[in-house]
């Protein structure tokens, strides 16, 4: 069997559903295939921390996880359960920085949505099917 058909519907699994919404910022979604790594580019202005910039992350129907949060190779959130979120506005500072949300769900054949939402920002991200939750957002705060 071979293993295209199943690489091919995961990148476009990660397109569809890497929609992003925001148009005041420069966002780029991008669906890595190898990996499974979904990953977001968002620049944001240092004012804009000012408010929350929420990140959560949820199982969708009767999805559970376990993993971890990470900014810049940190851990800033364990994750367990269906839902979780963390304000990151807590954490940035200018510069450029990496988020990534790493673990497992379950069942394997379910799926989990993160979503970064702030003053005109909303990313959506969802990956499902193999049970690896491997999600990254590139933040440029200036």
């Amino acid at each position: 069997m071979s293993l295209r058909p199943l690489v091919l519907a995961t990148i476009l699994t990660g397109v569809l559903f890497g929609m992003v919404s925001g148009y005041t910022h420069e966002i780029n979604a991008i669906a890595q295939s190898a990996s499974s790594i979904q990953s977001s580019s968002i620049n944001l202005n240092f004012s804009e921390l000012n408010q929350p910039l929420w990140l959560e992350i949820t199982g969708i129907n009767g999805s559970q996880f376990q993993g971890e949060v990470k900014l810049n190779g940190q851990v800033i959130k364990t994750l367990q359960g269906s839902s979780n979120k963390v304000d990151l506005s807590n954490y940035l500072r200018r510069g450029n920085h990496e988020v990534t949300v790493q673990g497992n769900y379950y069942p394997s054949q379910g799926s989990v949505r993160i979503n970064l939402n702030g003053n005109d920002i909303q990313v959506m991200q969802e990956t499902s099917g193999n049970g690896l939750l491997d999600q990254q957002l590139n933040l440029e705060v200036r």
